[in-house]
């Protein structure tokens, strides 16, 4: 039995609950069209790997905009629809319309999880990054890379919001 490796699950929630890093993150996703997942894979892979090569970022790329796509935003569409809705109903009906929306909420969560999953697969063959000295300057160049395939050119507010993730991971080289 293959054991799946939670490595890059485990970084991410430990940084998305650091002060403003969930916001920044928000901020990237909303106002910029970036897939949070993907940020998250720069800075952790940068770390734990290095540089990400063209063929890897591409294939990462690839997935998880297809993933996006097909499963997270509709289920993403379907739980915010429910929370602008609101209370629609009375009593029990009400209570159920609540259980059903958690329920999406936790699928939209699984299916973020599955494509870190995945992601972190795709660094199976990279081998590990010894030099954790320059992991800051490398997750800095994945993040280039990132934004330059998905089209992006980084404003002052782009790079102020991955600043702030930048600095909330402490970088601790042991």
């Amino acid at each position: 039995m293959t054991l799946i490796s939670n490595r890059f699950w485990d970084f991410s929630i430990e940084l998305y609950a650091r002060k403003g890093v969930a916001e920044a993150c928000l901020e990237l996703q909303n106002s910029y069209g970036l897939d949070v997942n993907l940020v998250l894979f720069c800075f952790w892979s940068a770390n734990q790997h290095g540089e990400l090569d063209e063929a890897t970022l591409s294939k990462a790329i690839s997935f998880s905009a297809t993933w996006r796509t097909e499963v997270v935003q509709p289920l993403r569409n379907v739980r915010r629809w429910m929370k602008d809705t609101g209370a629609i109903f009375a009593g029990d009906r009400q209570s159920h319309y609540d259980a059903l929306r958690e329920r999406i909420k936790l699928d939209e969560l699984a299916a973020e999880k599955y494509q870190q999953r995945v992601l972190e697969g795709l660094t199976a063959d990279l081998g590990n990054n010894r030099n954790t000295s320059r992991s800051r300057s490398i997750a800095r160049k994945n993040l280039q890379n990132y934004l330059m395939t998905s089209g992006l050119m980084e404003d002052s507010s782009v790079r102020d919001l991955l600043q702030h993730i930048d600095e909330a991971i402490g970088w601790n080289p042991n």
